[in-house]
């Protein structure tokens, strides 16, 4: 039973929301243009970025890439979100890194 002062109806997109919300807060450099959700993969599920709208955002180098998207990935596991993400460029997939390629 939800509490009545609960601003979540606990229905699971109110809960992909929040934690989406909280994969947001943990990474506050990712712009807020960049979309932000999830995609199923047979089995699995993969986190997608889509910088379509900010991708001014996309002009890193590949050091600067890495860094963030270890940071992301770590995130993204901590939440229960996803093991692997995808960065996007609306349909054209720009990177992908999943938590078994980092050492």
């Amino acid at each position: 039973m939800a509490f009545n002062n609960s601003p979540l109806n606990y229905t699971s997109i109110d809960l992909e929301i929040e934690t989406i919300k909280r994969f947001r807060s943990l990474a506050p450099f990712l712009s807020t243009e960049c979309l932000v959700f999830r995609e199923f993969n047979g089995d699995s599920t993969i986190l997608c970025l889509d910088f379509a709208a900010c991708s001014q955002d996309l002009k890193m180098n590949k050091e600067e890439w890495r860094e963030f998207a270890v940071l992301l990935a770590h995130s993204s596991n901590y939440l229960g979100l996803a093991n692997s993400l995808v960065f996007k460029n609306g349909d054209r997939v720009v990177g992908w890194i999943t938590l078994n390629q980092i050492a």
